[in-house]
């Protein structure tokens, strides 16, 4: 393991590559079926779509094509997968597509801007990323005992009692096992004991879900707080009463309103001064004296100002009621729940401490949103995740940076280079690790499969197959459709750059799939098709569109990491590709370990388990046994069969 002053090096050498790379490289996306919202101001013009970007909340402006016509807009809110942006000029009342492009290295500058910071370590910040990327077996004395449902399994159990004494704890997860539900009970205790606690997240979502089991397990525990006390920093995807109180917004302005309230006395008596010494200068200039009720009226007024402190006193308190200190609000709160890129972008945070710090979906995370995080962890810090799932993402070319970037926390830690590897660091680390073996979520047909392949056999199911009402003809969750008696085959687009592959019968077969789905009453919001390449994603919504099948989300694996869909189809979409009137066979790095190690069981595990019914599978298994036979791919394919 490197030290902790050459990590932090090698994190900003690497923001610095992705910075330039994202400046070079815009980010892009194609919306659909923006409609005219009616929250633009004279003169401006708001339409809203469906995005599942959430990385374009932070775009400064972006340029928006309406067939061949350019616009400047700029992102207004991204809430519930939800984005209206700003238009300059009416662009009609609904907008059938947009093409989007904007550049995205705000939060990148920002995140470098705190690593150049704790690269001056005093001896307590470099202890605290030391005790993330090295840690041991150390406790903290705790000898209380835990409260909790009566629900949690031994393995969730576990966790809580040992978040109450590690210094850092890894939580690993498999989807559906109760991660978010066990770390709402790990933040509870850490209240009920007295601590402050923060807590983060990749996106808004999950951090409102994370809020709310934090919340619902201090109401179980009888965890007495004031609701003040617990805020919601940054902007909440999801519409719920429970979290409106807690929205950090809505409590600074309350405090405004409280501090105006409290100043209206003091506003009253000055005013009244400045009337009653406009009075006697009036008759001063008309030759007569003061009355003697204006004379008595002044005496008091004066005397209340003295009482006060003095006119210049109260006059530097009027403006202090005048507005808030944010940060001064911030650091009173005993549980602070927000994203990881708000911790690292907002100044409000900056040598902000807290007794615990817990990060869900952490195996997304890049090293150095973790190093930012663990700056801030006083004793505690809980790192929550599936390393079996997709690590971060770069887009830099400079291969150190880019693998330092797409690093997960996890495997750093360990060491491993396979699932192997994980789960024997896992056995060697009791101290400091737990896993959680029991899932509750996929049906139990296809998580013996993924149990199997990516768990080695260590994962359970808590819940009957039989409790879901499965589209399936046989009795299990999962379906493999082979379409190599269809002859499908490759083409790549023409004058595009990269690889852009077009498989047109796998296309034909999503869309005869869908229709059917349809017919047997099952409505397409309830269905996801999952694709391993950006490119196929547009055209299969083009596709889907012109053929009248919408509300059906089309996205890439890594769109739907973290969520899930009652159906799921997933088109693997390579066949061997027609060229000069030969058909050549080859792998590619989504679906091919020795092109992308780790991540290739890392790809498939989240594309196959996103169903909370039914996973069906679009496979030309002639091109997968060619191919893929002895590597992952095919191996995974053929325990469908």
């Amino acid at each position: 393991m490197k030290s902790i002053k050459k990590l932090l090096h090698q994190a900003a050498v690497s923001l610095e590559a992705e910075i330039e790379t994202v400046r070079e490289k815009p980010s892009t996306e194609i919306l659909f079926n923006g409609l005219k919202a009616k929250t633009a101001p004279a003169d401006f013009f708001d339409y809203k779509f469906e995005c599942h970007q959430p990385s374009i909340r932070f775009a400064e402006e972006i340029k928006a094509t309406i067939a061949d016509k350019t616009f400047t807009v700029h992102p207004v809110s991204f809430e519930d997968n939800e984005v209206v942006l700003r238009f300059t000029e009416d662009a009609g009342t609904d907008i059938p597509n947009v093409q989007l492009e904007w550049e995205n290295d705000f939060v990148l500058k920002r995140t470098l801007s705190e690593i150049m910071k704790l690269q001056d370590l005093d001896d307590g910040v470099e202890q605290r990323l030391e005790r993330l990327f090295k840690p041991t077996e150390a406790s903290i004395p705790f000898e209380g005992s835990i409260e909790e449902d009566g629900l949690r399994n031994e393995a969730q159990r576990d966790a809580i009692e040992k978040a109450m004494m590690c210094r850092t704890l890894f939580v690993w997860g498999p989807p559906g096992t109760g991660k978010t539900d066990t770390l709402g009970y790990i933040i509870a205790n850490y209240i009920a004991g007295g601590k402050k606690v923060l807590f983060a997240s990749n996106t808004n979502r999950a951090v409102d879900v994370g809020l709310l089991s934090a919340l619902h397990a201090m109401s179980v525990i009888g965890v007495s707080i004031n609701p003040e006390k617990i805020s919601r920093f940054g902007d909440a995807a999801l519409k719920n009463g429970l979290l409106e109180n807690h929205l950090f917004d809505v409590q600074i302005e309350a405090a405004i309103n409280k501090q105006k309230e409290e100043a209206g006395e003091w506003i009253d008596l000055l005013n009244r001064r400045e009337k009653a010494l406009r009075a006697v200068e009036k008759r001063l200039k008309s030759g007569k004296q003061p009355t003697a009720n204006q004379e008595m009226e002044l005496k008091l007024i004066d005397q209340k100002i003295k009482d006060a402190g003095g006119l210049e006193i109260l006059e530097d308190r009027m403006e202090e009621l005048s507005t808030v200190n944010e940060r001064k609000e911030l650091w009173k709160k005993r549980l602070v729940a927000t994203t990881l890129a708000k911790v690292c972008t907002s100044d409000l945070f900056h040598d902000l401490d807290f007794d615990a710090v817990v990060v869900d979906e952490s195996s997304m995370a890049n090293l150095p949103y973790l190093m930012v995080l663990a700056a801030h962890a006083k004793w505690h810090m809980v790192v929550v995740g599936d390393p079996m799932q997709l690590p971060p993402i770069a887009l830099t070319g400079e291969p150190e940076a880019r693998a330092f970037l797409e690093k997960d926390i996890f495997t750093t830690v360990s060491g491993a280079e396979t699932g192997e590897d994980l789960f024997s660091w896992h056995d060697e680390n009791p101290g400091f690790t737990s896993f959680f073996d029991t899932q509750y979520r996929l049906e139990s047909s296809l998580a013996d499969v993924i149990s199997t392949v990516f768990y080695e056999g260590r994962l359970k199911t808590g819940k009957a197959a039989s409790e879901s009402n499965l589209l399936s003809l046989n009795d299990r969750a999962f379906h493999l459709v082979n379409t190599s008696k269809y002859g499908p085959f490759l083409l790549q687009k023409e004058g595009e750059r990269g690889f852009k592959p077009i498989n047109s019968v796998h296309q034909e077969v999503i869309e005869r799939l869908l229709k059917n789905m349809g017919n047997r009453g099952i409505l397409m919001d309830q269905v996801g098709v999952i694709v391993p390449f950006r490119s196929v994603v547009y055209d299969l919504r083009n596709r889907l569109y012109e053929a009248g099948i919408r509300n059906v989300e089309v996205g890439t694996i890594h769109t739907f990491q973290g969520r899930e869909k009652d159906y799921i189809i997933f088109d693997t979409v390579m066949s061997g590709e027609q060229q000069h009137g030969r058909i050549r066979h080859y792998s590619v790095r989504p679906l091919d370990e020795e092109k992308n190690g780790l991540s290739v069981p890392r790809l498939l595990n989240v594309a196959f388990s996103r169903s909370k019914k039914e996973l069906v599978v679009i496979a030309d298994m002639d091109h997968i046994q060619k191919v893929y036979g002895n590597k992952f791919l095919g191996r995974l394919l053929k325990r469908m069969v």
